[in-house]
């Protein structure tokens, strides 16, 4: 059958599923295909470098080919954050929020901006905190209590000590840490500060307090007493850690304060029972190494257990802070109290 004057297959239609099962009545004629006229190609010394970047592309049949693509414009997105820079909100504001924030997102709301962050310098921050959270708890140790105290210097850390006591989601942290094994290895390159004993029913232990060491961290004494007096941010144990070693029998330590602890070695000691710890110790803090040998080394045999607290670990062991740190020499603090292990 000859074909009609000027009919053409369609072979290029655009062809969906409402033009056959989901069609209202039956279709005619099939709608043609848009197609749209692919860019000019332009030769090489036609492209500007400022507008295009040449990209290399793998094809189907694993052929490379390099391909050109206009670059983005940046600047337009530029401008447009310098001309609009937000909307900038009183400290009032912020003060209002911090009502809300919980403990465990104190740093985050510091984080903002410098509204915030200078919100959590201040001393009705944390008080309001403490009032919220640890105000009348029975599990708060009395040397925690703020409600007939005014003192404001550190109070920050003594709020935060008072929280891993009484904040159910700081006592799950404390009770998650204690089912983990002890790192004292992290205590490699710290400064022993202080070491003492204390001698339990059936254990003696042994404390060593290392602090951690700053080469380009100055102490600059206040303009005042009562300047310093007023800092709540004041943490005089910030970056200090204790390792409590918990042994059968009592081992002499010899003088270890101002030397760099420079390895940690654990082994099962003779019959399986206990652990060995070996601490290596040297003069400096720079000069500290695994190929250097260490010039005093102390080992701990009949090892029960060992642990390492943090400042803000309930069991760490703190001692009255009632002199600015920068005013005060760290070596010269009491090395037991009366009252202290009670």
């Amino acid at each position: 059958m000859p074909k009609k004057k000027g009919h053409k297959n369609n072979l290029n239609a655009d062809f969906t599923i409402n033009d056959s099962a989901n069609a209202l009545k039956p279709v005619g004629k099939l709608r043609k295909s848009v197609e749209t006229a692919p860019p000019p190609e332009l030769s090489w010394d036609q492209l500007q470098d400022e507008e295009y970047d040449l990209v290399e592309e793998i094809n189907e049949d694993g052929t490379k080919s390099i391909i050109r693509k206009k670059k983005r414009n940046h600047s337009k997105c530029e401008n447009n954050i310098d001309d609009s820079p937000g909307i900038v909100y009183p400290e009032i504001v912020w003060y209002l929020i911090s009502k809300f924030i919980k403990p465990e997102d104190v740093g985050r709301f510091a984080g903002i901006n410098r509204s915030a962050y200078a919100i959590t310098k201040r001393e009705s921050f944390w008080r309001s905190l403490y009032n919220k959270y640890c105000e009348n708890k029975l599990k708060l140790p009395d040397r925690l209590r703020l409600e007939n105290s005014y003192k404001v210097y550190g109070l920050r850390q003594r709020v935060i000590r008072a929280l891993y006591h009484t904040y159910k989601v700081f006592n799950m942290k404390v009770a998650h840490q204690a089912t983990q094994d002890s790192k004292p290895h992290e205590l490699v390159k710290r400064r022993c500060v202080n070491v003492w004993f204390h001698k339990g029913v059936q254990y003696w232990s042994i404390y060593f307090k290392f602090k951690k060491l700053h080469p380009l961290e100055r102490f600059e004494m206040a303009t005042s007493l009562i300047e310093e007096l007023g800092r709540v941010d004041a943490n005089p144990e910030e970056n200090s850690q204790v390792l409590q070693v918990t042994c059968h029998n009592f081992y002499e330590v010899p003088p270890l304060m101002g030397m760099t602890l420079s390895s940690v070695s654990v082994v099962l000691s003779q019959g399986f029972r206990y652990h060995r710890l070996h601490l290596g110790f040297n003069t400096g803090s720079h000069n500290v190494s695994r190929d250097i040998l260490p010039e005093c080394t102390v080992i701990l045999d009949s090892v029960v257990s060992m642990v390492v607290l943090d400042w803000w670990h309930p069991l760490y062991p703190h001692f009255d802070n009632t002199v600015p740190y920068n005013m005060r020499d760290e070596e010269a603090l009491p090395v037991l109290k009366k009252d202290f292990f009670n």
